[in-house]
Formats: structure tokens, C-alpha cells, sequence
């Protein structure tokens, strides 16, 4: 097992957490400038590497979905209400972005390995099922944001290539030259791919680490 969380699934831990941000972040303050959500991360992962039917597990694949697809739901359900509006001015909030995009972004770790059209090899059967169930779920955020919001922010989902942690311990012999990131340079490049998407042509889509779409 290969877990980078261990609380995601419990949602009164989250619900505290978005309730502690209300009090340090009031979205409605005395001076008339709003505070919201710019851009966020959600990046539960757990990985059960299964390479035959025989080695399924009833409470592992319950606990893979659970981290990787129900986690980012409660995140949605508890942070998403601190994403700007379609009524949020944004000009009117004088925040220097640096080189973010005028919109807010929320994001959520995905896998190249979600994808069913690139599964030429097989395996790691619940791993691929819950990363392709997170594709959906930006999916459909995405689409709620588009009423909810307009062009004031979009949801994504990013897979990060292959980052050098103890998540990926036992797969980095296998990685090519070159494509094993420490673990900065793979959240800059995230950063980047975020920096460069267009409203339009980049929401509701899935994006590796060089900007390039993963299809479903």
C-alpha cells in the first residue's frame, strides 16, 4: 500500500477545517473586499498496485475510492462554496495575481493511468477506476461551476508524471530516464499548467505535467 492520506475520508475533519478558514478568511468583511479561493490542490492518493483479479480486495478497492474519489468530493462539498461567483467582481478585488490567470482554479490529482482510451497494459484495476471516477467528478464540478461561477473559476484535474516519493518507491526503476521529478519541480510544473489554461479551451479537462490533455 502506497498512501499519502490518511484523514480525507473523514469528513468532520474537513468540515472543522473549511469552518476555521471562514474565520480567518470572511468572504463577506467591512470594507467591501471579499476574500475568496484563488486556486487549490486536492491531493489525496492511495495505491493498492493489483496486476491479476486474484489479488482483489473488497476493503482495499472500498478504501482506494474512498481516498482517491469520495476524499476530493468532501473537499469539493466543504471548500468549493470559498470559490468566487458568477456575482464576484473580480476587477474590483486589486489582488496582484503575479502570473495566475484572473480565475480561480481548483484542481484535483488525477493519474495518466485514468485514462481507459491510453490502457494498453491493464492492471492496477481499483487505482484506474478511482482516477477515471475523478476525471468525472471534475467533469461535472466543472460543469456546476459554468452556472455557479461563469468564468470566475473552473475545475481540472492534473497528473503530476511520476513524482519521487515514497508513494512511488517501488515503480522508480521502471520510470525512463529523466521522467522520475523530485517533488518541487513537479508541483512548479503543475503550477505552470495552471498558469497558461485559458477559461474556455482548458475547463473541465484533465492536463499532465507539460500541459498536454489526457484524454478520457
Amino acid at each position: 500500500m502506497f498512501t499519502y492520506t490518511s484523514r480525507i475520508i473523514d469528513e468532520d475533519t474537513i468540515a472543522d477545517a473549511a469552518a476555521e478558514c471562514s474565520k480567518l478568511f470572511p468572504r463577506k468583511v467591512k470594507d467591501g473586499s471579499p476574500s475568496h479561493l484563488h486556486l487549490a490542490f486536492a491531493l489525496p492518493g492511495i495505491l493498492y498496485p493489483e496486476k491479476s483479479p486474484l489479488q482483489l480486495d473488497a476493503a482495499q478497492m472500498l478504501q482506494t475510492f474512498q481516498v482517491n474519489t469520495i476524499g476530493p468530493l468532501l473537499l469539493l462539498k466543504h471548500f468549493s462554496p470559498f470559490l468566487p461567483r458568477k456575482s464576484t467582481i473580480l476587477d474590483n478585488l486589486n489582488m496582484d495575481m503575479g502570473p495566475l490567470q484572473r480565475h480561480a482554479t481548483w484542481a484535483t490529482l488525477s493519474a495518466r493511468v485514468g485514462s481507459i482510451s491510453d490502457n494498453t497494459l491493464g492492471g492496477w484495476y481499483s487505482y484506474r477506476a478511482s482516477k477515471s471516477a475523478v476525471n468525472q467528478v471534475m467533469k461535472t464540478f466543472d460543469n456546476y461551476l459554468k452556472t455557479a461561477a461563469g468564468e470566475n473559476a473552473i475545475g481540472i484535474s492534473m497528473h503530476p508524471g511520476t513524482v519521487k516519493t515514497q508513494f512511488s518507491k517501488e515503480f522508480w526503476g521502471n520510470v525512463k530516464e529523466g521522467k522520475l521529478f523530485e517533488p518541487e519541480y513537479a508541483a512548479g510544473k503543475l503550477v505552470d499548467v495552471v498558469c497558461r489554461l485559458d477559461v474556455q479551451s482548458g475547463r473541465g479537462r484533465c492536463w499532465d505535467w507539460a500541459g498536454k490533455e489526457i484524454p478520457p
